[in-house]
């Protein structure tokens, strides 16, 4: 019994290694993003950090469970070289894999405000990108490699020093083995439980986090090995039914009806800025004294158009933008559209509905062709051409990494729709504001630096878009076109003010038409979502068609931004703000004087969310997603 007693002891040893340097990451994940979680007081503190153990004991049995089990079996040569060598393939490799993971969201969070899932995986498949970012990211993050190679190192040493003992216990047959099959079905047990998260109905999962400390505290809870692993396969959405369809339909209906005015036949070119964050622009924080930004052109033209104060992205990530502008779209499940079961479903975009009056349409980036699928998507929702990198055939404006600078770029964007046969529907998604954050040789030290790298080519691209401005200004075109601009989504906070959950998805859109009178300010919550229906209203689109979102020029319209992330819905109407996964968790909050505070539930606010979400469910699951 006493080689098993040693053999054991040498499992739990390597077990709570894994165990402890989860912990030790969960520590730095929270102490390099402090401003993003808050914790309001020591019990706070302690629930992440020890209801987080539910979450790590899980990831490590499931990753370990092989390992565990060739641990456990009495076997008179456990201690040789090759039975030892046999465990460490099933234990230093597969560990050393969620380390890295675990690690590399520490950044990452930043940017998606979540642990990474499954989707991170796919939105690289296609072009290879995240193999070639990833020398990038190395020398950017430089300091979480070194943390990395301790944790990997540490992993070699405590396996390895416990392999090969000068004295091992002589190993003793035992007629039935019965004590250690007792302690093996005990430990099997355990790992089970460990594995599904203890002895309650349904085994925990990335929702469980929110249960906790909330949807905002829930990645702090969560390991990436964890919801890598929760995220395997495809999301389903459950069909709800909080109200019948009549009643459904005096809520909430995406029907939009035809315009009784003459169609006007105007050219439409909408504009996607890489991370373009409300916060980067002067403009749009009048309340920051001295705030110069780092958009001055973008400044100068909202001053001649229609500028909305209180619009919001509909997701985190360019793969949840993208849909969201072009098709009207959220993202309001685990996987983005193109990986997810609903992939096939067909949907109505500004290019299919604007093709029915024979427009031209065409959608650019810069990228290298095949990043995220956006060729494919855009062909699917009606886009008649794509342009790539492969398009533009000259690499000598190549960045490097993504694909290219955003000046030439759009000068060639401009030339391009010169050639268009009018009228055309033209989107372009700009690519320098990303990182890792170069600027063409020429052009370094001409752009301000601000607290974050990207903001330097924020500026630049700025600039891009004064020149392609310029350009177009002497083109036969110009006059007659709705120009709309916007961002794909926010970048990583700068300015406190914006560390809050209306501020991590505020975003400039921008409708401008240069021969109209179209100016002003739009003050009512608006959303990526929005700009097809408000596109179509200003166009008079006469045919009935199917959108999600509202029309700014609609005045019945109720103005909300909705999003999804980590499980949970979130509703933006004015200074009100509902999150909720319409189970367990509900938060209800406002600003008022300056200052978040909690709200009695608004009812109103709650059956909307509600039949939006039913809305947006029921018909995805059906496929009924154009009318």
């Amino acid at each position: 019994m006493q080689f098993y007693n040693q053999q054991l002891s040498i499992l739990f040893r390597r077990i709570a290694l894994i165990l402890m340097l989860y912990f030790v990451s969960r520590l730095l994940f929270i102490g390099f993003n402090y401003k993003m979680f808050l914790i309001a007081d020591i019990n706070e503190g302690l629930i992440v950090l020890f209801a987080g153990l539910r979450f790590d004991i899980a990831a490590i049995f499931i990753t370990n469970s092989l390992f565990i089990l060739a641990s456990l079996i009495p076997f008179k040569n456990f201690y040789s070289k090759e039975y030892q060598w046999f465990l460490a393939l099933l234990y230093i490799p597969i560990n050393t894999l969620a380390i890295i993971a675990n690690l590399s969201d520490i950044i990452y969070i930043r940017f998606t405000l979540k642990r990474t899932t499954l989707d991170f995986l796919d939105m690289f498949a296609e072009d290879g990108g995240l193999f070639k970012l990833l020398p990038q990211f190395i020398l950017d993050f430089w300091y979480i490699l070194l943390f990395g190679a301790l944790f990997v190192y540490l992993l070699f040493f405590v396996f390895f020093r416990n392999s090969i003992l000068q004295n091992p216990p002589s190993f003793q047959h035992s007629k039935r083995y019965f004590k250690e099959l007792i302690i093996i079905i005990f430990i099997v047990g355990m790992t089970i439980i460990g594995i599904r998260g203890g002895l309650q109905l349904r085994p925990i999962g990335i929702m469980t986090a929110s249960k906790y400390a909330g949807p905002t505290m829930a990645p702090a809870l969560l390991n990436t090995p964890f919801t890598l692993i929760k995220s395997a396969g495809k999301q389903k959405l459950i069909e709800y039914n909080f109200f019948d369809n009549n009643k459904l339909d005096s809520i909430y209906s995406p029907i939009h009806k035809d315009a009784t005015e003459e169609f006007r036949s105007l050219n439409v070119v909408v504009i996607i800025m890489e991370s373009l964050s409300k916060e980067h622009i002067a403009s749009l924080n009048p309340n920051i004294p001295k705030y110069k930004g780092f958009t001055p052109f973008l400044d100068s033209l909202f001053q001649h158009g229609m500028i909305c104060t209180q619009a919001y992205a509909n997701g985190k990530k360019s793969i949840e933008g993208i849909p969201a502008i072009t098709a009207g779209f959220p993202t309001m499940m685990e996987n983005p559209l193109n990986s997810s079961i609903y992939s096939s479903n067909n949907l109505s975009s500004i290019a299919s509905l604007l093709k029915n009056k024979n427009y031209q349409t065409a959608f650019f980036h810069g990228g290298n062709n095949g990043t995220m699928g956006f060729d494919q998507f855009t062909k699917s929702i009606g886009y008649e051409s794509y342009y790539g990198r492969n398009e533009y055939d000259n690499d000598d404006d190549f960045d490097g990494k993504w694909g290219i600078y955003d000046e030439p770029y759009f000068q060639y964007f401009g030339r391009q729709l010169g050639s268009f046969q009018q009228p055309f529907m033209a989107t372009i998604f700009s690519l320098s504001s990303h990182h890792p954050y170069t600027i063409p040789e020429q052009h370094k030290g001409k752009f301000l630096k601000g607290k974050l790298p990207i903001q330097e080519c924020i500026m630049y691209s700025d600039y891009a878009l004064q020149k392609f401005f310029e350009y177009a200004q002497t083109q036969d075109w110009y006059d007659n076109t709705l120009f709309v601009i916007t961002a794909d989504h926010c970048s990583e906070i700068a300015l406190e003010s914006y560390n809050n959950d209306w501020g991590k998805y505020a975003i400039p859109i921008f409708y401008y038409m240069p021969s109209d009178s179209l100016q002003g300010k739009y003050e009512t919550s608006t959303q990526q979502i929005d700009i097809m229906p408000s596109i179509l209203d200003y166009l008079h689109y006469n045919q009935q068609y199917f959108a999600l979102g509202e029309s700014i020029f609609d005045s019945s319209s109720l103005g909300f931004s909705i999003s999804y992330l980590n499980y949970n819905y979130q509703l933006i109407h004015g200074n009100q703000i509902i999150k909720t996964d319409f189970k367990s968790n509900y938060n209800y909050e406002k600003f008022a004087g300056g200052n978040l505070i909690k709200e009695i539930k608004p009812k109103s606010l709650d059956g909307f969310l509600k039949a939006f979400v039913q809305t947006y469910n029921n018909r995805m699951i059906t496929n009924k997603m154009v009318k």
